[in-house]
Formats: structure tokens, sequence, C-alpha cells
């Protein structure tokens, strides 16, 4: 089968990274995939590694149109026309949509009689969003819809009025060959071999709780104030956040092309996400047999089980109290941290991801018959 995979970046956030392992898996199971990336990124030799890729045609035209809010219309018409001849190119069997983000690729390809997965990524009033600006259907007719978590499964249940049944679920998965040798690489920040690091990975800006991590490290260290405690945050800064506290000892150090040699030195890794389905970093951290401690957004809960420590949304004195249990206690930690490794191997592998995939594309080859 002809398949083109659709990004809606080449980031190396989560969607993105999920889409890598699609397209790879596509191909090891005999499809023709082509990859296709709204914009240009660091993720890009990854995509062409897994199969042959290019960026949307115009990008830097199309985004800026996008961007304005007097031509959304003509932006609207102007990316239609483009994913169809896109499409009339391309000639594939299958446009497999990795993002509401890229719903725009659904009208065109059902006019062209296209088979059509969208695989959801975002919780449910950010898909709607994204739905919306493509002007897609809340429920598009024909497209397979793809969950990856059993909260973005709920979700979109709400959202299309559909049975939960209806939507296959693919949970996402962390590349365990990649993770595992890029963490035995040195990373590129300086740690001391005496201290604690409270650590996480993802773009620094609101919806990540950029600003609840710092109150937790100000809780933490009133605490711990006789520890040699360090927190650092990799990736990203979208919204600069200043902790605003002396000897807090808290660094935003900016993207890193691989933040899992950072995660490897992490003693804990955090998550303190105000909204993330189904964050990799979690699953990577525990792969990794880091301990996880993370507010209860999405499937975090799912994710970690009995691994790690999650806690109320928001609620930063329970947050800070898991971080410090864990700071001051090496055996609970080395507990989670194996008991988050063995969790990864049986629920998360990219084996059972493989699997998993190759019954969606059956699925949908008969839905053509």
């Amino acid at each position: 089968m002809r398949v083109l995979l659709v990004t809606h970046e080449a980031s190396r956030s989560g969607a993105p990274r999920v889409a890598v392992l699609v397209a790879r898996a596509l191909v090891e199971q005999g499809h023709s995939v082509r990859v296709l990336s709204r914009a240009p990124g660091p993720l890009l030799a990854d995509f062409a590694a897994a199969a042959p890729t290019s960026v949307e045609f115009l990008y830097r035209v199309r985004r800026r149109l996008r961007s304005i809010k007097a031509a959304r219309l003509l932006a609207l018409f102007v990316d239609t026309l483009l994913v169809t001849l896109t499409l009339l190119r391309r000639q594939p069997d299958l446009v497999y949509v990795n993002s509401t983000a890229a719903a725009i690729y659904l009208r065109p390809a059902r006019w062209l009689v296209r088979l059509r997965v969208l695989h959801v990524h975002e919780s449910g009033s950010l898909a709607a969003r994204f739905l919306a600006a493509a002007r897609a259907p809340r429920w598009p007719n024909g497209v397979t819809l793809v969950a990856c978590s059993p909260s973005v499964q709920a979700d979109l249940a709400a959202l299309t009025g559909q049975s939960a049944d209806a939507i296959t679920m693919l949970p996402s998965v962390p590349d365990e060959s990649q993770v595992v040798r890029q963490a035995a690489e040195p990373p590129d920040h300086t740690y001391s071999a005496d201290e604690l690091v409270v650590g996480t990975c993802g773009t620094v800006e609101h919806r990540k709780g950029a600003d609840l991590w710092v109150e937790v490290a100000k809780k933490v260290r009133l605490e711990l104030a006789d520890r040699p405690i360090r927190f650092v945050w990799v990736g990203d800064i979208v919204q600069p956040v200043s902790p605003n506290v002396q000897n807090l000892n808290v660094e935003f150090v900016g993207p890193s092309p691989n933040p899992y040699a950072h995660m490897r030195r992490f003693d804990i890794v955090t998550l303190p996400s105000r909204d993330d389905p189904f964050p990799l970093v979690v699953l990577e951290a525990m792969l990794l047999g880091t301990p996880v401690v993370a507010f209860a957004v999405g499937s975090v809960a799912t994710q970690v089980g009995d691994a790690g420590i999650v806690v109320t949304p928001e609620d930063t004195d329970a947050f800070a109290s898991g971080v410090v249990r864990l700071l001051s206690d090496d055996n609970e930690r080395q507990r989670l941290g194996t008991a988050a490794h063995a969790r990864v191997m049986d629920h998360y592998s990219t084996s059972a991801f493989a699997a998993a995939l190759v019954n969606l594309i059956h699925t949908v080859s008969v839905s053509r018959k």
C-alpha cells in the first residue's frame, strides 16, 4: 500500500516522535511510505532515515497566511488547494494524518477517495480547535480515528458523540533503541557528582506548567535546605519563567539535541503539566529507570501505575512532598526506578506498538472492500 504520512511538524515533541515509529513500522511491514512534514525541524533526519521525506510546499507562505486573522479564509483556500495538488501528485492509497494540527488533509483525501487515518495526540479542547481551523467535521465521515491514550479516546468520544469502542487505541511508546543509545552519551551540560538533580524535559510554557515547577522547587528547597539539589529544565523556552528567588538553583537550559543524556543524569524526572494526554517523556524516563513525579493529567496515571508518584493536578504541595520523599530515600528512588523500567517493557514496547499498527492497517484496508 502507498502511504502518505503527514506530520504537523518535525520538532522533538511527542507526536512527531511517534510518527517516526509509525513510518518505520509501516516500512517494515512492506508498505511504500512517504513522509510529509508541514514544517522543517530537527526530526527531519529521523524521518528521512525511515522513509523518503519532504517538507510541505510553500510552508512559510502557508504558515504566514494562517497567522493573519484577516487572511484565514484565504489561508484555508490556499492550504486546501495545495494539499489537493500534493495528493494528486503523490497518489497515496492511504493518507495517515498524525495530528489534528494537520487535519487540513482530511477533506481533500475524501474528495479523492483515499483511505484516511487521523491519529490524535491532543486533548479534546485542543483537537476541537484544530479541527475547526481546518473546517473539518468533528466526526469526519469515513476516517479511522486513532487515540494515543485512554484520555484522548474518551475526549474524542465526547467530541464526536461516538462510542469509545469506535475509536482505535494506539498508545504512544518510546523509541527504546534510540533512548538507550543516546542516554549513554555525555550530556551537553555540566553536572556535579555530589548533587541531586530534579529534571524535566519539554517546552517551557504555561501548558507544560513551568511556573508550577518553579513553585515546587521553592517548596522543596525549603524542606531540604541543607541538601545539594539542582532543578534542570531541558527544552525550548517559549515563555520564559523567572524563579524570582535567590539561591533556588533552578536552570532552564534550553533545547538539547540529546535530552536522554540529561535524563540519565536526573535523579527524578518531573511532569508539572496542566495538560498532557500521554507524554512520552514520562515513558522515556521510566525506560531509563528514573522515578517520576507527575500531576495526574491526561492518562499519566495509567502510564506510571504504581511505579512512580502521581498527584492531583496543580497541587504543588503534594508534588513537592513527592519530590522530597524520593530525594530523601535512595532505596525508594531505586525501587521505583526498577519498577518503572519493568512497566515500560511490559506495556509500552516498540514491538507491541508495531503489532497494534499491523491490526490498525488491516482494519483500514478491510474497510475499503
